[in-house]
């Protein structure tokens, strides 16, 4: 879907708000989204304000309160958020939306959405149909896993012989992948 400003990029924002019963709902892309917000057509809650960042630095501050909270402890570096370079979401706003926003936010956020993933569906692999152009190389990837955990257990029982023509196997299947 394209933004509803500019026409032009793909919509990454859906904002809607209800103010005395009167609805505005935008479907927008990052750049006019946070144009949007900057001329204050519509509220930074959902754009990445960071209401507890300002309150922490009200109390860090030794003009307000800071004087009586400050322990002297140096505050941690604020570390700066990763964002998919495709739609420029990040981690917070899928994690608010529920929504992936693009393919590229799998690899971005790969590390954040595995334990979700396998907390939903059981498992983070797929275990359904395989379209046909992928068949062959998921057969050879499943095959591969199950001579290397044959090759784990030869080994641990000792059974050097077997382990030996596995790993002779196995350079020959990867041998076959690298082509």
């Amino acid at each position: 879907m394209l933004c509803e400003k500019c026409g032009k990029k793909e919509a990454t924002f859906y904002y809607k708000e209800n103010v005395n019963g009167v609805e505005k709902s935008y479907t927008l892309c990052s750049d006019c989204a946070a144009e949007m917000q900057k001329n204050g057509v519509i509220s930074g809650t959902s754009m990445g304000a960071d209401p507890f960042g300002q309150l922490q630095k009200l109390f860090s501050e030794d003009k307000l309160f800071g004087s009586l909270f400050n322990t002297g402890l140096k505050q941690p570096e604020a570390r700066e958020t990763p964002k998919c370079p495709l739609c420029g979401s990040t981690f917070a706003v899928l994690a608010k939306n529920g929504k992936v926003g693009c393919p590229g936010c799998y690899e971005v956020f790969e590390a954040e959405l595995i334990p979700s993933i396998r907390r939903i569906h059981g498992r983070s692999t797929h275990t359904g149909k395989t379209p046909a152009r992928f068949r062959e190389q998921n057969e050879r990837k499943q095959k591969i896993a199950a001579m290397e955990k044959e090759l784990k257990d030869s080994i641990a029982s000792e059974n050097y012989e077997r382990a030996a023509e596995l790993r002779d196997q196995l350079r020959n299947l990867r041998g076959n992948d690298a082509q």
